[in-house]
């Protein structure tokens, strides 16, 4: 599922592939992380997302394809920081989340340390 994280950044970076939604202007809308940290994620999504936006995304911590009752899900305002075309209808796009609280923080710590 994940392999050694990115350290090139602020943040190491890990390939950690999860269903997540994003909530735009009221609106909700499916993606997928392609990477994650404790900074922000990659994301793949279908369409095109303007740099400085601000967007709630939120998703389940899971280990295997397999969400954990008793982990609550990470939902955090997020603003996007880059977005490219990443095939036919599809871009990517990165996302840096805006003030975590501590324990969204530490859950995904605990999660990254466990998908390493």
């Amino acid at each position: 599922m994940t392999q050694a994280p990115t350290t090139q950044r602020q943040h190491a970076r890990y390939p950690v592939r999860i269903s997540c939604e994003l909530t735009i202007s009221g609106q909700t809308q499916h993606a997928e992380t392609k990477n994650l940290s404790t900074g922000g994620a990659a994301i793949v999504f279908t369409r095109p997302l303007t740099v400085g936006e601000v967007v709630t995304v939120g998703f389940f911590l899971t280990q295997d394809g397999i969400e954990d009752p008793n982990r609550s899900p990470f939902e955090c305002a997020a603003s996007i920081r880059w977005m490219k075309p990443a095939g036919d209808h599809a871009y990517e796009a990165g996302l840096q989340f805006l003030s975590p609280s501590a324990e969204q923080r530490q859950l995904l710590e605990d999660f990254l340390k466990q998908a390493a």
